[in-house]
């Protein structure tokens, strides 16, 4: 790759986040699932525009509504792109364009993102509406300057990360249309730091039964809540035994990360519920995190294993167990030539030795990697406040990025 496509992102940083800006004002809020037809047909646009042979894929409504109930009245779908040049490999890019839902006072409207200083503000502009910016702007960089890649590109542009993925890069995956040798998930880590896997997670919704009274008369109930207390006091136990030694996962040269849990990130009663009532029932969430040297199927036996002993050891404890996401734990090793070109070109770009980390939440790769049995990596610009108040993205890190995925598609070697 010559100088000149560097120039070009550099001079047209303007260009860069105008059309960040653009995909920001399309509220993609999911929960439900607004807009998705709006911007996967602008996407299809750029992309068409691009040169890019494209197709939009609809997730048939039967299929859908079994994941997403409403998606009756919000149709999922996803883009795929492809630049082909007839070489012998291709390299698919993956991102995704649904939003979490907005809360809390921002500085500025978040579906009108705006500039101060070296960040651009709103909803998706971390997470992960830059990416997408980013790598068609690397492939248009390409074009403008004349230069092709060195392997085929290929992109999908999914829904439903947020909620994950099934029917998004889920789709796409289960249904073939990723055709390439290897697979760059946008984001998962950034900077220095290039991310070849990620944790798993395990969320489970327990239901603790009791029986309704008067507060008057408090005995001649069953407390739903009491109940709960002493489940949640139990289950500390869990935290201890995470930590100890044997179950850290480690790898070279610094990374150690042990298992997690968290108890009560969602909770609650019903309606019936009053300060002068005994409660009946009780529901809350765990969010169990599950590092690469740990399988999701052990992780789910563990932890309802916990549950059923402790309904064993406390008197009057019932409770019902659901499962609301399963995803298992990825890993690549660093030596895959995907990761070490990639690393190449970070290192061309930013100038300082780069390090391989497994993300601690989770992205798309593991349908790549686990279902798709792709070579995978995660990587995206930085960004502050995801899921948070005042998202924003660095316009100069967007810069980088972009820079580092274009000199990945013209010199990488796979």
């Amino acid at each position: 790759m010559t100088e000149k496509t560097l120039n070009f992102i550099e001079r047209n940083r303007k260009a860069l986040c105008t059309s960040l800006q653009e995909l920001v004002r399309i509220p993609t809020v999911n929960p439900p699932g607004d807009n998705y037809a709006e911007i996967v047909d602008l996407l299809d646009e750029r992309c068409r525009a691009l040169g890019m042979q494209t197709r939009i894929v609809p997730v048939p409504e039967t299929e859908a509504v079994k994941v997403v109930p409403h998606a009756d009245a919000y149709p999922r779908m996803n883009l795929i792109a492809r630049w082909d040049v007839g070489a012998k490999k291709t390299v698919h890019f993956n991102a995704h364009f649904d939003v979490v839902p907005v809360s809390g006072k921002w500085r500025s409207h978040p579906f009108d993102p705006q500039i101060k200083g070296d960040w651009l503000y709103g909803r998706g502009s971390d997470d992960m509406k830059d990416s997408i910016a980013s790598v068609l702007f690397a492939v248009s960089a390409l074009r403008e300057t004349g230069v092709q890649p060195n392997f085929n590109i290929e992109c999908s542009f999914t829904c439903d990360e947020e909620i994950g993925g099934d029917l998004g890069a889920g789709e796409v995956v289960r249904k073939g249309l990723v055709n390439a040798d290897y697979a760059v998930n946008c984001e998962g880590s950034t900077g220095l730091t290039i991310c070849n896997g990620h944790h798993g997670v395990l969320w489970l919704e327990v239901t603790v039964h009791g029986k309704s009274a008067h507060a008057a008369h408090p005995d001649s109930g069953l407390n739903a809540f009491e109940k709960t207390a002493e489940l949640v006091t139990a289950l500390q136990s869990l935290k201890e035994e995470f930590g100890k030694p044997h179950r850290t996962f480690k790898m070279p040269p610094d990374i150690e990360r042990q298992p997690t849990i968290n108890i009560g990130g969602v909770f609650s009663g019903t309606s019936g519920d009053k300060i002068n009532t005994v409660p009946a029932q009780l529901t809350f969430s765990i969010d169990r995190r599950i590092p690469p040297n740990e399988r999701l199927g052990q992780a789910e036996a563990e932890l309802r294993g916990a549950i059923k002993e402790a309904c064993k050891n406390i008197p009057d404890l019932k409770v019902d167990m659901k499962s609301a996401l399963r995803i298992e734990p990825c890993l690549v090793d660093s030596d895959e030539p995907l990761v070490q070109e990639f690393s190449r070109s970070v290192r061309a770009i930013r100038r300082n030795p780069v390090k391989w980390a497994p993300a601690g939440g989770f992205t798309d790769l593991h349908f790549f990697v686990e279902d798709g049995k792709l070579p995978g990596m995660g990587y995206g610009p930085r960004g502050e406040g995801a899921h948070g108040v005042n998202e924003r993205v660095s316009i100069s890190d967007l810069v980088k990025t972009t820079k580092i995925y274009a000199t990945f598609m013209t010199q990488a070697q796979l």
